[in-house]
């Protein structure tokens, strides 16, 4: 008899059936009325999901993408960006940055750790000609939220005409996001993870103070944001969309508007809080910093190397591995995804099962 196999990985994420069941429909004409309808309900719980008045873009492609685009819509080589680096997204943005010639100035911090924060204003003021700063809100690859409210108002002391452009792919739906009221000007999230939804989806959030330095014309067509703004405005999308991704994402948006947000972020800090309690009493150490609710990073005790491979298939729960560096050091346990208490408690179970019979 095959197992039933549970997702506790930071992403793509287990899916409520209502989620599913709305991409399994047959695909609406995206030019149609009724797609129209759902675009104009998904782009006003996407508001209310960045805590934003501005508009909220979706595109067809995963986060990379809209990094990408807003990286383009911002710079022209030569221009200089500052990233605030403490893992492996953070390093991937910078190489972004510096592969459309961007000169990038670095503020790292060690893998686990939180971004620096005297080094930030340090480098704020030590250059004057800082287009744009960039920051991951949850950095996936170690579990640790950064504190993005502390971070925008230095940028704003320091360099008041940057845009701040927040990764917040992990955090969205899961850890606490004011996106207006933070002072944020551009967020990127994607559907596969606290917003609930099927992977292949990116959102962005892009404020005034973004869209006025945009470039007017984008060197990519696919990825020029000012139509995708344009189209938005009017419901709808300059290209065709994943339609069948949409629907799924408005099932979704609904479930977490139903929820409200403050209950969600609630319940999520109580699930991660739970299984860390049940790590440590096991014996497991955490981790880095641990500060975020959307992804538990867990040291792999020496004794049980096959740790990931165990839990699928004497237990049937799929984890993430470490990344880079930390591939055989650590895994992920993410919280994003839909589940039944049950499961995180069989999950707790599985691994205090493991190391006690070491």
């Amino acid at each position: 008899m095959k197992q039933h196999i549970r997702l506790f990985t930071p992403g793509p994420i287990a899916v409520h059936p209502a989620v599913l069941r709305a991409a399994a429909q047959q695909p609406l004409y995206h030019r149609g009325q009724e797609f129209r309808q759902i675009m104009e309900r998904v782009q006003r719980r996407l508001r209310m999901l960045f805590r934003t008045r501005s508009p909220v873009v979706v595109l067809t492609s995963s986060a990379t993408g809209a990094h990408e685009a807003v990286a383009q819509m911002l710079h022209q080589p030569g221009t200089e960006a500052v990233v605030c680096i403490n893992g492996r997204f953070s390093s991937r943005w910078a190489a972004m940055l510096q592969r459309l010639g961007v000169v990038v100035h670095r503020v790292e911090s060690v893998w686990g750790e939180n971004i620096a924060l005297e080094r930030l204003d340090a480098v704020l003021r030590q250059v004057s000609a800082i287009q744009s700063v960039w920051v991951v809100h949850c950095e996936t690859s170690t579990g640790v939220l950064v504190p993005l409210e502390q971070i925008a108002t230095i940028v704003r002391q320091h360099a008041p005409d940057a845009v701040l452009c927040a990764d917040v792919v992990s955090s969205l739906g899961i850890d606490p996001f004011e996106m207006d009221g933070w002072g944020v000007d551009v967020a990127i999230a994607s559907s596969q993870k606290g917003v609930g939804g099927l992977p292949g989806l990116a959102l962005v959030a892009i404020g005034s103070r973004a869209e006025e330095r945009f470039r007017d014309q984008s060197p990519s067509l696919y990825f020029d944001l000012r139509l995708a703004l344009d189209a938005a405005r009017t419901h709808t999308t300059p290209f065709t969309p994943a339609v069948t991704l949409v629907a799924a994402l408005d099932v979704a948006l609904e479930q977490i508007e139903r929820e409200e947000l403050p209950h969600r972020w609630t319940r999520y800090a109580r699930d991660a809080t739970y299984l860390r309690r049940r790590l440590r009493t096991a014996g497991y150490q955490l981790f880095g910093q641990c500060t975020s609710h959307a992804v538990t990073p867990v040291i792999i005790p020496p004794s049980v190397p096959g740790i990931v491979e165990v839990l699928q298939e004497r237990y049937g729960f799929i984890v993430a591995r470490g990344q880079e560096h930390l591939r055989d050091r650590i895994i992920r346990i993410g919280h994003c995804g839909w589940y039944r208490r049950r499961d995180l408690v069989a999950l707790a179970d599985a691994l205090g099962e493991m190391i006690s019979s070491l």
